[in-house]
């Protein structure tokens, strides 16, 4: 099957290594674990009632599979949306 994640690689081309922006939403509660994930260097913006938050992570990377990877290992994280 294809993700969303997926689509959007598709869609655009580049020439690795690359720097690559990873855009996720995620409810505030989750918040901690996706940044477990992502690793230092994101962005958090607060939606505004503060449920939610957008976390963007500019990361270089090798590879569109280390790209989908980083996807993969985001995706556990309960009820986030890549964006």
């Amino acid at each position: 099957g294809s993700s969303a994640a997926s689509d959007v690689y598709k869609r655009q081309e580049y020439v690795w290594p690359t720097n690559y922006t990873f855009k996720f939403i995620v409810s505030s509660d989750r918040l901690g674990e996706l940044v477990e994930i992502l690793g230092n260097g994101v962005e958090v913006k607060e939606s505004a009632k503060g449920n939610y938050v957008s976390v963007t992570l500019h990361a270089k990377m090798d590879s569109s599979d280390e790209v989908l990877e980083l996807y993969k290992r985001a995706a556990v994280v309960k009820g986030v949306i890549s964006l």
